[in-house]
C-alpha cells in the first residue's frame, strides 16, 4: 500500500512537468501558442479588420460625396457595365472614369486615397506591434510573418483606377474585386 501511495504521489508530482513538456515547442521547431495567445491573436485580427472596414467605408463615403450627381451616375453606369459584361475591360472603364472626372474631383480622390493609405499604414504598424506582444517567446518578429499587401492600385496615382477600386471594394462578398483582379495586378479569376 505504501508503494502504491508513493507511486501515486510521484505520478502526481510529474504531471506539471509532463504538461509543460507537451506545451514546449519541439527542439528547433516553432514556439507553441497557448489558447490565450491564439484568442488574443484572433481578437487582434478582428479589431484590425473592423477598423480597416471602417476606414474604407469612410473613404468611400467621402469620395462619393465629392462627386457631382451627374458624375456619380455616370461612374455608376460604367461600374454597372463592368459587372454585367461578358468580358469586362477595366482599363477602358478607368479611362472613361478619368475622362468624366473634373480636376477638383480627381484631386479629392487622390487626397482621400493618400489619407487612407497613411491611416492604413499606421493601423498596420499598430497591429504588428500588438501581435508581437501576443506571440510566444522565441517567435520571429511579426513583420517577418505579416507584410502589408502591396498591389498596383494601392500605389496608383490614377484617380479613375482608385475610384473604381474603392467602389468595387464596397461590394460585399468582393465579387466585383475578384472579377477585376486582372486589371489591378493579380491574376484574373477562373
Amino acid at each position: 500500500m505504501k508503494q502504491s501511495l508513493l507511486a501515486l504521489a510521484l505520478a502526481l508530482t510529474m504531471l506539471p512537468v509532463a504538461a509543460a513538456a507537451q506545451n514546449a515547442p519541439p527542439q528547433g521547431g516553432p514556439p507553441s501558442w497557448t489558447p490565450e495567445q491564439r484568442q488574443a491573436m484572433m481578437q487582434t485580427f478582428k479589431t484590425f479588420r473592423d477598423q480597416t472596414e471602417k476606414l474604407e467605408e469612410q473613404t468611400r463615403t467621402e469620395v462619393l460625396a465629392g462627386l457631382s450627381a451627374v458624375h456619380r451616375q455616370a461612374v455608376a453606369n460604367i461600374v454597372g457595365g463592368l459587372a454585367v459584361s461578358a468580358k469586362p475591360d477595366v482599363d477602358v472603364a478607368v479611362r472613361q472614369i478619368d475622362a468624366i472626372l473634373s480636376p477638383a474631383e480627381k484631386s479629392a480622390i487622390l487626397s482621400a486615397h493618400n489619407a487612407l493609405r497613411s491611416q492604413m499604414e499606421t493601423l498596420h504598424q499598430q497591429m504588428r506591434a500588438q501581435m508581437e506582444r501576443t506571440m510566444p517567446a522565441g517567435a520571429p518578429p511579426a513583420k517577418e510573418h505579416f507584410q502589408m499587401r502591396s498591389s498596383k492600385h494601392a500605389q496608383s496615382n490614377d484617380p479613375g483606377k482608385i475610384l473604381l477600386h474603392i467602389l468595387a471594394s464596397g461590394v460585399h462578398g468582393d465579387h466585383m474585386v475578384m472579377m477585376m483582379r486582372g486589371g489591378f495586378g493579380g491574376p484574373p479569376p477562373h
